[in-house]
């Protein structure tokens, strides 16, 4: 091990270092991040080979088994294929493999079920914590779904325009939430249970970050937001060791404000579940 300043580092060194040797990435849309002209077989060694020079029948057997590990039968045979030849689902258990094709410490994953459907979505995050859980890696999850985000996280990062606004536990988010943006988004996600005839959404639109705004930039769309927002961004309100929100209403000197009614009952039955 050694520490580095990576910030001082160049791009070129970045490549050789850390680009899928350190971290990896599984991205959004397998079609467009495979290459349509290159065998699979030939993407997943690619990385082996530049990175470690592992001689190519090697990295040919160890390509075989990495397709085998996310769970592409005859993978002997798919070696060979091109990217078309595959379901969407194939393709980013493939594009799962070559991100693990190097061991890398942090596997970086964004939204990488949003392209595929519901019933392939639970498999691929199935096999992408089985593989975390093997290997023993660590997972970043770039993802709008809160149901994945249940079902995949230990802590949690809410953003709202380019920043954090709430960090906590799994379980502090989702049933002790204090940012008003996170109470709209757990309030937006359907609920058989749920009164309103209507879904609940967000009122507004996210801003405009070309446009540098002053204050809070959910305070417009914020019905809970008070005078200071307008003028000041909140710092970060600690709520406990693991839990902290930026949002004036956990200041001491702002009024007592609770999180709408119908979210609390929801909360409440989700824990009961």
């Amino acid at each position: 091990p050694e520490t580095v300043d990576i910030l001082s580092k160049d791009k070129k060194w970045i490549r050789r270092h850390i680009n899928g040797k350190r971290i990896a990435m599984v991205f959004q849309d397998p079609m467009t991040s495979l290459d349509p002209t290159m065998t699979i077989g030939k993407q997943i060694m690619e990385g082996m080979i530049w990175h470690f020079k592992t001689p190519k029948k090697e990295a040919w057997a160890k390509a075989v088994g990495l397709l085998k590990e996310v769970g592409i039968e005859d993978a002997e045979k798919r070696m060979k294929n091109y990217p078309h030849q595959l379901s969407g689902g194939m393709r980013q258990r493939v594009v799962i493999a070559i991100a693990l094709s190097c061991n890398p410490d942090l596997l970086i994953c964004d939204e990488p079920t949003t392209a595929l459907d519901v019933t392939i979505q639970a498999k691929i995050i199935e096999l992408i914590r089985r593989v975390q859980k093997e290997r023993g890696i660590s997972v970043i999850y770039i993802t709008h779904d809160l149901g994945v985000v249940a079902k995949v996280a230990d802590y949690v990062n809410v953003m709202y325009a380019g920043k954090i606004v709430e960090k906590g536990t799994i379980n502090e988010i989702f049933y002790d939430p204090k940012h008003p943006y996170t109470w709209g988004l757990l309030s937006a996600m359907p609920d058989l249970d749920t009164d309103d005839e209507r879904l609940y959404t967000i009122p507004g639109s996210p801003p405009n970050l070309l446009h540098e705004t002053q204050g809070d930039a959910f305070a417009a769309r914020n019905k809970y937001a008070l005078e200071v927002d307008d003028k000041a961004d909140p710092p970060m309100f600690k709520v406990s060791d693991t839990h902290y929100a930026a949002t004036w209403l956990l200041d001491p000197r702002a009024p007592k404000v609770e999180m709408p009614q119908e979210l609390k009952a929801r909360l409440e039955r989700m824990k009961k579940e």
